[in-house]
């Protein structure tokens, strides 16, 4: 019989699936917040939106939805490039480019909200 070849174990598995639980459990109460504001939002986007976000505890609670969605999903992508994409430098190339998208998505809506909050 042949021998069955394992790969060996990078022993980080355990860290993402607990990450992107706790960053799921996070984003629980940010996305009914959100849902609800949204509806609030929707009657009047125009004169509504810069107002809304003119409160600090809006503006930081659309930050930090920003922040743990972003989180989350890049986790997810990561695990997602590491189960089906066998080739070493694909593997990293995409694992880079996954976290300088997510970065620069971040940013982009950080200063945005932060925008929104000093104009309103």
């Amino acid at each position: 019989m042949k021998k069955i070849k394992i790969a060996p174990s990078t022993k980080n598995g355990a860290s993402h699936w607990l990450h992107q639980r706790i960053s799921a459990i996070a984003m629980i109460p940010l996305t009914i917040w959100i849902a609800i504001s949204g509806i609030y939002i929707a009657t009047d986007p125009f004169n509504y939106i810069a107002a809304f976000f003119a409160y600090p505890i809006n503006a930081v609670m659309a930050i930090l939805l920003i922040a743990t969605s972003l989180y989350h999903g890049s986790i997810g992508m990561r695990v997602i490039i590491e189960d089906y994409i066998s080739c070493q430098s694909k593997k990293h190339f995409y694992i880079i480019l996954i976290n300088l998208l997510s970065i620069a998505t971040a940013i982009a809506g950080i200063l945005a909200i932060i925008r929104l909050h000093l104009i309103g």
